[in-house]
């Protein structure tokens, strides 16, 4: 049974493909540039038997002489509607490109071309017969990119605007409303900035971020109370401990001792930071 099958399917692939493809155009003579004209082809299978990405391109020249331009079928009928986009230098005979169809079965059906003849628009003249004044080929009309343009610019100023929002959220109002030693931080970062590396400044930052943190103001005597209050800044004891005795002998002692470095403080400053995040 199924060598029957393929021997009656052998037979009906044999009989399509032996059927002649036939092509006719409406008009074969008297074309100039930009007529159009159209060409009818007879094929052996009804055209919704036809692999759609076979047929030819549409809006796009098929050899020197025409563009394609519209694909109309009727069940077994195929008409390829072209526009002539060239001039020949004298009239004479061209000829319709050729094209290779597949059926939805994988067999292959060729359009054969078909001839008709086009005018020149071309000036003789008897005393130059050589010198003519040639029309150059079709112009393509510029492509419209002005969508395209004011899309781009809407997202450019769309992406300004977030940035610049984000930058003043980031610079000027959030930190208002962040962690004491987010504020410390920014603070002292922004001394830095600046240029003014203000030891004291950034010191009595350090303090109020420290005062903050524990509720009450902390002195070097009553270090306890920041523990108590702050216990995620306890594996920091060694370096807040010689943070205040070195605050407490510089502000309070009759001999002031060398200050702290400006980046050590914003080193205790990050690292208490660190620890703020994970408290």
């Amino acid at each position: 049974m199924r060598c029957l099958i393929l021997l009656i399917s052998f037979m009906f692939s044999s009989q399509l493909m032996a059927e002649e493809v036939t092509i006719s155009l409406d008009r074969s003579w008297g074309l100039l540039i930009g007529d159009s004209v159209t060409a009818s082809v007879m094929l052996p299978v009804n055209v919704s038997d036809i692999d759609e990405d076979s047929l030819p391109q549409l809006g796009k020249r098929h050899g020197p002489w025409l563009q394609l331009q519209q694909i109309t079928a009727n069940g077994r009928q195929l008409e390829l509607h072209y526009q002539l986009i060239n001039v020949p230098a004298e009239t004479r005979e061209l000829d319709t490109p050729t094209y290779t169809l597949t059926t939805v079965g994988g067999e292959s059906l060729t359009i054969p071309s078909a001839r008709f003849s086009a005018g020149s628009f071309l000036n003789k003249t008897d005393d130059s017969p050589t010198e003519r004044a040639l029309r150059g080929d079709r112009q393509l009309a510029p492509a419209d990119y002005s969508r395209l343009q004011k899309q781009v610019t809407y997202a450019a100023a769309v992406a300004l605007f977030s940035a610049l929002i984000w930058f003043v959220w980031h610079i000027g109002l959030r930190p208002g409303k962040r962690l004491p030693f987010a504020r410390a931080v920014f603070s002292i970062h922004r001394l830095r900035w600046f240029g003014h590396k203000d030891v004291d400044a950034a010191t009595r930052v350090i303090h109020h971020a420290f005062n903050e943190s524990a509720a009450t103001v902390v002195t070097y005597s009553q270090l306890q109370q920041l523990w108590d209050a702050c216990p995620w800044l306890v594996d920091l004891q060694p370096e807040i401990t010689a943070f205040y005795q070195q605050s407490a002998s510089h502000y309070f002692s009759q001999h002031s001792q060398q200050k702290l470095a400006f980046d050590s403080l914003l080193n205790l400053a990050r690292a208490c930071r660190a620890r703020e995040k994970m408290a």
